[in-house]
């Protein structure tokens, strides 16, 4: 009888681990960083075809093969990420480390997955740099940039069946859109206003449903009343009909001495202030006269200065840069088209660092590298201020995002349940679209060109036209579609329009 009680008891705790659900201990790393360097270093490798199949690759690891999170957990990874600014797979992917490995986790899942476009985009940088002035190089960019066009035109197209539902999202979306194309409106000032305007909105929808609820509540508590009323009413005619001796002592007055309830106001003596004690000091040390060595740095600063007058240039360029990336890092939802009209305006217009056409090869640069669209900002800060400034513009681009993910990632409940914030993010979630059509439109304008044609249709617009097509109906990788795209535009200006 012993042996059978232990068997029994060891085939309850069997049983009982095997359907209990995963309970893991808050604290217990679930992989080392070795682990995670390893497993995003390969993704960031081949994610090619932007964010959804990034984010469809990450959960066939992350859940499936490496079992680090649950289904439940990976899904509240992929709202975060997409209810944070910055690129949706750099904060699912950081999330996905902070619940793993805690913060050191969340730094290395989110570097390695970083490093490897960061390292391809500084290679097309440089090739770039002695290559965009061949004929035939700037013809194959001209058809990168043109299929991007026609990429961010399917994507509006595809974020607008989900996020337009009602009246007011495409309003919110079309004015965002006008502002940024029309006005000089900062993508930030846009976001800003979207976000109020959605608070607004949600708190004057709840407003009116407790309104409506409240005179529900009054109307059945007025007929509750009534009912009372009218049952207490026949049970005392029942009474008096029953006994009529007591009608004369029915009514009896009561009254009752009032209460002296007020309560003493305490009075509260302020606490005497501490002394401070002064400290005095004492005569200030005599400095010893210099011989001729006054002299001679007289002649040394000049020279100093002149000599320090390139590092203290590329260290402006540096600090200017991680300045436009932080602020644009931190407002940049929906991916990393939406910068797009933001980084020209200050990079081209302002700045004039890069003209349009680099712009808009940088761009199409983005596109084409795996991982996230935002490593243009490695393509930007090389050619301002070479490899410390793409070192410090990448860091700058992502560092906003990683902070937001980090802080909502540890209060995850809190961040979902708090009515602000998500109040905030249903107005910005439409005007994401109308960002996406301004990116559209500002790289339009300089991407597409009109001095080459085929008939009477500019053949770089009709690239953009036939990689909106393919992106919307085929289906197909955006990487493949760029690079037909660039071969189309070779070879149509090469062979078919050649003299």
């Amino acid at each position: 009888m012993e042996r059978l009680r232990r068997l029994l008891e060891q085939a309850r705790e069997f049983i009982g681990s095997q359907f209990v659900p995963d309970e893991r201990v808050a604290d217990e790393p679930r992989a080392d960083l070795q682990a995670l360097f390893r497993t995003f270093l390969k993704v960031g490798s081949t994610g090619f075809g932007g964010g959804i199949a990034v984010i469809a690759q990450i959960r066939r690891l992350v859940v499936r093969d490496k079992r680090w999170l649950t289904e439940n957990e990976f899904l509240d990874a992929v709202s975060l990420a997409q209810s944070l600014p910055g690129a949706n797979a750099v904060n699912a992917i950081t999330y996905i480390g902070l619940k793993t490995a805690g913060l050191r986790g969340a730094l290395v899942a989110a570097s390695s997955f970083i490093l490897p476009s960061f390292v391809i985009m500084i290679a097309l940088t440089v090739a770039h740099n002695y290559l965009h002035n061949l004929p035939d190089a700037q013809r194959v960019f001209q058809g990168f940039n043109a299929a991007v066009v026609g990429l961010i035109a399917a994507t509006v197209v595809r974020l607008g069946k989900t996020a337009m539902q009602n009246q007011w999202h495409l309003e919110m979306g079309v004015a965002t859109g006008f502002m940024l194309i029309f006005t000089n409106t900062s993508i930030a000032e846009v976001v800003l206003m979207a976000g109020i305007a959605g608070i607004f909105i949600h708190s004057f929808k709840n407003r009116m449903r407790q309104r409506v609820r409240q005179k529900v509540r009054k109307q059945r508590q007025g007929t509750a009343r009534a009912a009372v009323a009218e049952t207490q009413a026949r049970q005392q005619a029942a009474e008096l009909i029953d006994n009529p001796d007591e009608l004369a002592g029915e009514y009896q007055v009561k009254a009752s001495l009032p209460s002296d309830n007020a309560e003493a106001k305490e009075s509260v003596t302020p606490k005497p202030a501490s002394e401070e004690e002064s400290v005095n000091g004492g005569p200030a040390p005599s400095v010893p006269a210099r011989g001729n060595s006054g002299r001679l740095s007289a002649f040394a600063w000049p020279l100093l200065w002149l000599a320090a007058i390139p590092f203290l240039s590329k260290l402006l360029a540096v600090w200017q840069l991680v300045t436009i990336f932080l602020r644009i890092g931190s407002v940049t939802f929906g991916g990393g088209f939406v910068m797009i009209p933001q980084i020209e305006a200050d990079v081209v217009d302002v700045q004039r660092w890069l003209t349009h056409q680099e712009f808009a090869d940088g761009m199409a640069f983005g596109q084409i590298t795996p991982g996230p669209v935002m490593i243009t900002a490695t393509f930007i800060g090389f050619k301002v201020a070479g490899i410390v400034g793409a070192v410090a513009a990448t860091i700058a681009a992502f560092l906003p995002s990683f902070a937001m993910t980090v802080i909502a990632g540890t209060s995850l409940n809190r961040f979902r349940s708090n009515y602000l914030v998500q109040a905030f993010l249903s107005g910005i979630s439409p005007a994401v679209v109308g960002m996406l059509a301004a990116a559209g439109v500002s790289l339009a304008r300089s991407a597409l060109s009109t001095t080459l044609s085929f008939g009477n249709i500019p053949v770089s617009f009709g690239l953009a036209t036939l990689a909106f097509l393919l992106m919307l109906r085929a289906r197909l990788n955006p990487v493949v579609i760029i690079f037909g795209s660039g071969a189309a535009q070779l070879v149509i200006s090469r062979y078919l329009l050649a003299g």
